[in-house]
């Protein structure tokens, strides 16, 4: 967490040279002096940290968004061999984490769209049904029909992009909105 700090320090006032690099390719990139030659400063706090070689790679999207994979460790420099033998599997890894996150991030989206939308009393009753609670039960509990209660179900599913009440607790716990 430290790293990402100073490296978020250091990208504020110098390029990212890698992040550049994958703006307008999607050629793996192996690190070299020449990467870094225009940000110096971004080199020695990586150094500082142990993060001395490595290589960096992207997944692009048809919506335009761009997640970067980056490997490195402190000692040995990266061979032109051993970047042959493992490209392969590392983009299969770099595509594979950026479809789970950016299903991830999808989700959240959404729930976090749905919370600004969900009243208090649909949030209330996702609370119920997520300790087991029946339409009829929460109805008793709030003083509602069991009616009322299916309306604001039904609203809060509309709401997440939920099939069921189930998932739309499952997505509202997940978002730590209840």
């Amino acid at each position: 967490m430290e790293f990402i700090k100073a490296f978020d320090a250091s990208c504020l006032t110098h390029k990212n040279p890698i992040e550049n690099h994958f703006k307008s390719s999607i050629a793996p990139l192996l690190w070299d002096q020449q990467l870094f030659s225009e940000t110096p400063g971004l080199q020695e706090a990586s150094h500082s940290y142990g993060l001395n070689y490595g290589w960096s790679l992207s997944a692009h999207d048809a919506k335009g968004t761009i997640s970067i994979l980056s490997l490195s460790r402190s000692s040995a420099p990266v061979s032109p061999q051993e970047f042959s033998n493992k490209i392969g599997d590392l983009l299969w890894l770099c595509h594979q984490l950026h479809t789970a996150m950016s299903e991830t991030l999808a989700v959240s989206t959404k729930v976090i769209e749905a919370n600004n939308r969900l009243s208090v009393r649909e949030l209330e009753i996702l609370k119920w049904t997520a300790q087991g609670k029946t339409a009829s039960d929460i109805g008793m509990i709030l003083s509602l029909t069991t009616r009322t209660v299916n309306f604001h179900i039904s609203s809060s599913m509309r709401k997440m992009g939920a099939t069921n009440k189930t998932s739309a607790v499952v997505l509202a716990a997940k978002c730590g909105l209840i």
